[in-house]
């Protein structure tokens, strides 16, 4: 039985389910990261009031249209990894280019290892696959094991809703898109722009044409213990960022590299749909989450310190997710409702 605040907190959260999500994404993947420092607030509340405007006017309606057409598709989640990559390509190609420039700041040298044909693709392989993880999964999962009774249902229930929401993604992609052409003068290319829209829209097409059962889990049980299911979740961001610097480091050719960056990310995958299993795996799923944001959340503090107020975002998420482990008892016998969150 809730009581007090808490309580308080759900009960709003059950009315607002949307803004749960706006919450959790851009939360985990810009605040959590420490990609948009929560700082900030602080040191520049201008800065940190405009940049969240921003945050939210994109990956707000990416996460919201890309459950809406899992919900309305009747897809799994192969079709949300796709979905994942498509907005990626959006966010980190049309709207701020570091796909393309190898002069961009967070790119680093991977702008130049693995830098042809107009495209960082070194780069481009790991910071898609965050996207697709953190910014748009991660929520989706999160919002379905926190509000099991909206598993299945739409949130956006009109075109007309649909259809402002796809106006928001759009315009706040264009006005990056300009501030980045202004700021940092480059401009990707007409060949590679209009490959950048193909590439979304064979996504999408994938998307909307994969089974809904191209990634079912291999076994109806966890195979794997929450422990060691929160570890293999730990794996995933320190071996991407291994292989793609170590690749650079030992001075292998860009696209053997490249090829290991995609063997990683394959065999991680299939390893998580070997142990999670389709049933009673709640607690598993809720342990993956926190063996995700771990490594995420400590780069946060770090890029932050000496004045680490990302910490305020790591205590968010480490309330929200004991009390969905809390929520969720060993071997609980949960009744027979979709859900939204079953790997299925």
């Amino acid at each position: 039985m809730r009581s007090g605040k808490a309580g308080s907190f759900v009960d709003f959260f059950k009315a607002h389910p949307i803004l749960l999500l706006l919450v959790l994404t851009p939360g985990i993947p810009e605040y959590l990261s420490g990609s948009s420092a929560l700082n900030k607030i602080i040191l520049d509340p201008a800065a940190f009031f405009i940049f969240l405007a921003v945050n939210l006017g994109l990956y707000g309606p990416g996460v919201l249209l890309i459950r809406e057409a899992k919900i309305r598709w009747h897809k799994g989640w192969a079709t949300v990894l796709l979905l994942g990559a498509a907005y990626g390509i959006l966010e980190e190609g049309i709207a701020l280019s570091t796909l393309f420039n190898p002069h961009a700041g967070p790119v680093g040298q991977l702008g130049f290892y693995g830098h042809f044909l107009g495209v960082n693709w070194i780069w481009t392989l790991g910071i898609l696959s965050v996207h697709m993880i953190f910014s748009i999964s991660l929520p989706i999962l999160l919002l379905a094991l926190a509000l099991p009774e909206t598993s299945g249902k739409s949130l956006l229930q009109s075109g007309r809703a649909i259809v402002s929401t796809f106006v928001i993604l759009f315009v706040d992609a264009f006005i990056l898109f300009l501030v980045v052409f202004r700021a940092e003068h480059f401009w990707m290319g007409m060949p590679v722009f209009l490959g950048s829209l193909v590439a979304i829209g064979v996504l999408v097409f994938l998307a909307y044409k994969v089974p809904a059962g191209a990634l079912t889990p291999k076994s109806i049980m966890p195979a794997a213990s929450p422990l060691r299911t929160g570890i293999i979740g730990a794996l995933f961001y320190p071996s991407i960022l291994f292989v793609e610097f170590f690749g650079m480091g030992v001075k292998l050719p860009a696209v053997i590299d490249l090829g290991l960056v995609v063997l990683d990310q394959v065999l991680y995958l299939a390893l998580v749909l070997r142990v999670i299993g389709r049933s009673n795996n709640e607690r598993n799923l809720v342990a993956l989450v926190v063996g995700l944001i771990i490594p995420i959340g400590l780069f946060g503090l770090i890029s932050e310190i000496p004045f680490a107020l990302s910490a305020l975002a790591d205590i968010i998420a480490a309330v929200l997710l004991w009390r969905l482990w809390r929520k969720y008892p060993p071997k609980a016998q949960l009744p027979e409702v979709p859900r939204d969150y079953l790997l299925q």
